[in-house]
């Protein structure tokens, strides 16, 4: 985005949403290209950035988040819902927000740059958020409407969730607890009426951080496909689980080894699982 009004990539909202973050407003404060993370400013060395997320995402995080929803492209309209179930041993309140972001947006801008990626197009349903509470091993679903707007191309959009501390700690940061991000065709064609059932599919990583290995545990109807497909951290597909569910509680191994049974080096490791009923996706620490 652009934070000055009367560019193409403009929007109020993130505008606003910046200035919420402390040291954001008012004479000598930094915005782009800044990185920001748990509301924290870090640094403006790209080069740094992606060793500061990776530490940053090796932390435990006491929010497991589950997303799903629909997508009808005649009418570039959709719902999207998402699951916050509290991992914790005791409550936490905090803010939840929704953001419909588009990626690889070409826009020759004053700066110099030409390619915009996750452009913040528009927050669901402002940029306010809901300030919410979920007692210990208790979880909270938030459902959220949304359109895309005509210029707006629908596999280049994402949307994206968090839920952050809205209490600044004395290092002026608010942290965030745990996020999810879905593109938005990958919604298309699923049906509302399996809503019902999604909330009860989660799945868990069993141990996690794990040393010889790992075991997905999660609960869908006999018959039903699913895959469960790892990454590494630069987003390169490293293997693939496949399999039919019996019904009942799976359990499914991972030896922490990729296609080729080459054993994988200690690291941060993300998962994507995908059936007909759930798409969710988590992270797994390797030591």
């Amino acid at each position: 985005m652009h934070i000055d009004n009367g560019y193409p990539l403009y929007s109020s909202e993130a505008r606003s949403r910046m200035s919420y973050y402390p040291g954001t407003a008012g004479p000598g404060s930094y915005w782009t290209p800044w990185l920001w993370y748990d509301g924290r400013k870090g640094s403006f060395d790209y080069n740094t950035w992606q060793t500061k997320i990776t530490t940053r995402m090796a932390q435990p995080a006491p929010v497991t988040v589950n997303m799903w929803g629909s997508y009808v492209p005649s009418e570039r309209t959709g719902t999207i819902n998402a699951q916050f179930r509290n991992d914790s041993t005791a409550a936490i309140t905090g803010r939840v927000q929704f953001v419909l972001t588009e990626d690889s947006i070409y826009y020759a801008a004053p700066t110099g740059d030409l390619w915009h990626n996750h452009v913040a197009r528009d927050y669901l349903p402002t940029q306010s958020g809901e300030v919410v509470t979920i007692q210990s091993g208790d979880s909270m679903t938030l459902t959220r409407s949304f359109t895309l707007q005509p210029s707006w191309v629908a596999w280049r959009c994402q949307i994206v969730t968090w839920i952050q501390n809205d209490v600044m700690q004395p290092d002026s940061t608010k942290e965030v607890w745990q996020g999810g991000m879905i593109n938005v065709n990958e919604l298309e064609g699923i049906e509302e009426g399996i809503n019902e059932i999604i909330p009860n599919t989660v799945v868990k990583t069993i141990p996690n951080p794990c040393v010889e290995g790992t075991k997905f545990v999660f609960n869908l109807f006999s018959g039903t496909e699913y895959s469960i497909k790892i990454f590494d951290v630069s987003g390169r597909q490293i293997r693939i689980l496949k399999g039919v569910s019996k019904g009942n509680t799976e359990s499914l191994n991972w030896n922490l080894e990729d296609e080729n049974s080459t054993s994988i080096g200690p690291g941060i490791y993300f998962y994507r699982f995908e059936s007909a009923t759930t798409i969710t996706s988590g992270k797994i620490v390797v030591r």
